[in-house]
């Protein structure tokens, strides 16, 4: 586990972007990828738990990385699958969070 990555959790709901639809995370992940030359992005879900996801694009869709549970685990999702994993339920209901980059 990343304390970097997790370190998302703490910072104020406000300081961070929201991501509206699958284009944007796609848009967001890739961004973070070629302006930091490292794989992923990191994302949160609003609410009590505020669970972490690392998420990298694929070329069959996107790996998906629980950064915050007792078990990490990795899943690949395709678009279509996405809409039924917590990332995609958080995003349709307005709750998927990302840091934005340093400028």
């Amino acid at each position: 586990m990343n304390n970097l990555n997790l370190s998302i959790r703490a910072l104020p709901m406000q300081q961070l972007l929201p991501v509206r639809s699958l284009d944007e995370l796609e848009h967001l992940v890739k961004e973070s990828e070629v302006l930091t030359g490292a794989a992923g992005r990191t994302f949160v879900v609003a609410g009590a738990d505020r669970p972490a996801y690392q998420v990298h694009a694929d070329v069959a869709g996107f790996q998906i990385a629980r950064l915050d549970g007792a078990m990490p685990y990795e899943v690949l999702a395709t678009a279509r699958e996405l809409a039924s994993h917590p990332i995609g339920s958080a995003m349709a209901c307005g709750l998927l969070y990302t840091e934005p980059l340093p400028q």
